[in-house]
């Protein structure tokens, strides 16, 4: 897949969610041979529909089926809610094959909600900062700190989505990376910051994903030296470039991406439809 293709990267973080786990909001097609040439997933907690298709032969067919049985479920979650809700696709704006599809399937509203893609070329890498004094730096320890980890998550974003079991999973994934996985740690050794790396070697490109402070130690610095720190690792891995997708009203992330030297490349838009209208 093409890194134009949504979530290419941290595809295991968001695929280790609770509601994925249920069964009932994801879904994958195979060919005659066995092999996986079509997957959705309706992810819940960003609302948004994940899709890939593999390119080749079979790709209209597996269009049909992927945009059928996403409609079915949306329309069984309108009903299971009690009332319509639209349903959400994301395209990068320079993605105008993925435009085109998902507007002749009727993805037609625009969300006032959207990301941006800052990228980094690690060409020139400042150095990280020291923290300071009891503050430390290190991998997370484990899925002995996942609940700790969790609770974090959900101060840093005020949202109750994030638990033990999720993190847990994504541990477990095959493209995890335990040194990727960074927490800043207060005088008391409990996590206070948190940042995770996604990096695939083939591609020699890495994205970060998620990072968020404890909103009491913010404004110190703390975002930035996590940044700084993971770009040095990917490097180290051997990456030649890195991404990260904040909200594009994210401005304190943006100030801080562009403190470390990304540059913003490149919109995420959101296009939605409704599969019952609102009375």
């Amino acid at each position: 897949m093409p890194l134009a293709c949504r979530h290419a990267l941290d595809f295991p973080w968001r695929l280790s969610s609770p509601a994925i786990q249920e069964g009932r909001d994801a879904a994958f097609w195979e060919d005659e041979n066995g092999r996986v040439v079509g997957f959705a997933a309706w992810q819940i907690y960003w609302a948004a529909l994940d899709f890939y298709i593999l390119p080749g032969p079979t790709a209209k067919q597996v269009e049909a089926k992927l945009f059928s049985w996403a409609e079915a479920r949306f329309r069984e979650l309108d009903n299971e809610r009690g009332r319509p809700l639209p349903y959400w696709v994301e395209c990068r704006d320079d993605d105008y094959e993925r435009l085109q599809l998902v507007k002749a399937q009727g993805f037609m509203l625009e969300d006032d909600d959207s990301y941006v893609l800052f990228q980094h070329a690690l060409d020139k890498l400042a150095p990280i900062p020291m923290l300071a004094e009891g503050f430390t730096l290190r991998p997370l320890l484990g899925e002995q700190e996942v609940a700790a980890y969790a609770e974090l998550h959900r101060l840093a974003f005020e949202s109750a989505s994030m638990n033990s079991a999720w993190r847990a999973r994504s541990l477990r994934t095959p493209q995890y990376r335990a040194e990727l996985d960074l927490v800043i740690s207060g005088p008391d050794g409990s996590p206070v910051a948190f940042c995770v790396g996604w990096f695939n070697p083939e591609r020699q490109v890495a994205q970060i994903e998620p990072i968020g402070v404890h909103h009491d130690f913010r404004r110190r610095g703390f975002a930035r030296t996590l940044l700084l720190e993971i770009l040095h690792r990917v490097k180290s891995l051997g990456a030649v470039s890195a991404f990260i997708e904040p909200f594009a009203d994210n401005v304190p992330i943006h100030a801080t991406c562009e403190a470390v030297d990304f540059r913003r490349i490149h919109t995420i838009r959101r296009l939605g439809k409704w599969l019952t209208q609102p009375v």
